[in-house]
């Protein structure tokens, strides 16, 4: 495990909140010390307006109360966001999958996920954004 320290920022973005704090927990054991949470496609979009989260690593759930996961990367793409997604849902129907890799996404993690999965997706941003 390399769990030294990363500046990287994270945002995690999902309803429920025992899903947040495993993700983080499961970051911060891999180094990762800047972690934001939204619990809602909303604080998630005002999250990603942040300068400091251009080019952060976000995990965004697709089903959120208001506005969705899917809203929130459409909107950051269009304002110019160089941010690394990885939409995490339980929902893999294809077409969900599908709009989110043609909105930008990165890649797209199923719940209930393994912690390898995850680490997974960390590794393509670590080398995809080393």
């Amino acid at each position: 495990m390399n769990a030294t320290a990363k500046t990287t920022p994270v945002i995690i973005a999902d309803d429920d909140p025992m899903m947040r704090e495993l993700l983080a927990s499961l970051l911060r054991q891999h180094g990762y010390r800047y972690i934001a949470f939204a619990q809602d496609g909303a604080q998630a979009a005002r999250l990603l307006a942040v300068p400091e989260y251009q080019e952060a690593l976000v995990f965004l759930d697709i089903h959120m109360p208001g506005s969705d996961g899917l809203a929130a990367l459409s909107g950051a793409r269009a304002g110019g966001s160089k941010a690394f997604f990885v939409m995490v849902s339980a929902d893999s129907a294809i077409e969900k999958v599908l709009a989110a890799l043609n909105g930008g996404a990165s890649g797209f993690v199923i719940k209930p996920y393994t912690a390898q999965r995850i680490l997974d997706m960390v590794a393509k941003f670590e080398k995809e954004y080393a």
